[in-house]
């Protein structure tokens, strides 16, 4: 197996993962998981390669489905069903390539684990995080690189964010956090510069821009203001985060954000996130389980954008759900703060 997984894992969590798991054998042409099937199982990919694929329906109505290899896997990686996190596998079928060996992991089980110690969960979480991010980057190179897609798959975060963290969690951003009231065109994103704090936006409004042509960071960071040429993809408004890619890696922001008009933020430094990140569990398996829940809605519109995945109408209903205890969270938070 190899990385994120054995990355991320200390020795203790590898070994509850091959005690806990069932090896299966596979060999070319041997489904793993079909549409029909419910999706009640884990699968780490321990050696072989096998292929996710989703039936598209065809321009004529009344013409078989036509099957779409959408990702291959490889030693290590994960697939298949992850807790309060909803993805496309369910409507997919998983196949093996070659003969294979994956580690199959009950979904209940796993499911216990994950509740009952934050020491396994931070780093699942913080793993499936990785994953999904390097699947959009590949869905995004199938489709071209284009401000357009950026926009395309700009979520409203606010629902996620205020429904999934705690009151707790929204008590320390406030504690450690500093509001900030900025004019228009100030800069708090710039592409190929480090992302040195996470924003949450309070009032006001933040553009989104980013180059026509994938930006190459060393170059885009030694560029003059006025010699940048970003077009603006996606506005964010109040609830929404900006730099949320710290929580990942210390990669270079590769998009700009600046202000429209005056705008008010909470500014979280970036080293007291991170040291929040080791010392804290419980906050981090929530901030990393976010990030995943974020990063499997923009999934989502990907598939959507190459044909391969309907509209989930189920989705939408579950989001409307929780827009009003969202709104309610984040409206406390801004009298907190105007206490």
């Amino acid at each position: 197996m190899t990385t994120p997984l054995l990355r991320e894992f200390d020795q203790a969590d590898v070994d509850w993962l091959v005690k806990t798991g069932t090896l299966q054998s596979l060999q070319p042409g041997d489904r793993l998981h079909t549409t029909h099937q419910s999706l009640n199982h884990l699968w780490i990919v321990v050696s072989g390669q096998l292929s996710v694929v989703l039936e598209t329906q065809s321009a004529n109505e009344g013409d078989k489905a036509i099957p779409k290899e959408i990702l291959r896997l490889f030693s290590g990686e994960l697939i298949g069903a992850l807790p309060a996190i909803t993805t496309c596998l369910s409507q997919s079928t998983l196949v093996a390539l070659t003969d294979a060996t994956v580690l199959a992991l009950p979904l209940a089980v796993l499911t216990q684990k994950l509740a009952d110690d934050a020491d396994f969960a931070a780093p699942f979480y913080r793993v499936v995080a990785l994953t999904l991010r390097q699947q959009l980057n590949q869905w995004a190179a199938q489709m071209g690189y284009s401000v357009a897609l950026l926009g395309q798959l700009q979520l409203k975060e606010a629902a996620t964010v205020f429904a999934e963290l705690a009151d707790s969690d929204l008590d320390w951003m406030m504690a450690v956090g500093q509001v900030e009231s900025i004019k228009p065109g100030t800069p708090l994103l710039r592409c190929g510069y480090p992302v040195d704090a996470l924003h949450l936006l309070i009032d006001g409004a933040v553009g989104l821009s980013a180059a026509e042509h994938p930006p190459n960071l060393v170059v885009a960071a030694l560029l003059l203001d006025q010699e940048r040429a970003e077009t603006e993809f996606a506005r964010l408004s109040r609830g929404d985060l900006v730099g949320e890619t710290l929580l990942l890696d210390s990669a270079p922001a590769a998009v700009s954000a600046i202000a429209l008009r005056e705008s008010t933020l909470l500014s979280i430094p970036r080293w007291r996130l991170l040291a929040k990140l080791l010392y804290d569990r419980p906050f981090a398996v929530r901030l990393y389980r976010l990030l995943a829940l974020l990063l499997a809605s923009k999934q989502q519109l990907m598939l959507q954008k190459l044909g391969v995945l309907a509209p989930n109408t189920d989705l939408d209903g579950q989001l409307l759900q929780r827009v009003a205890l969202a709104e309610a969270r984040f409206e406390w938070l801004v009298q907190r703060l105007q206490a």
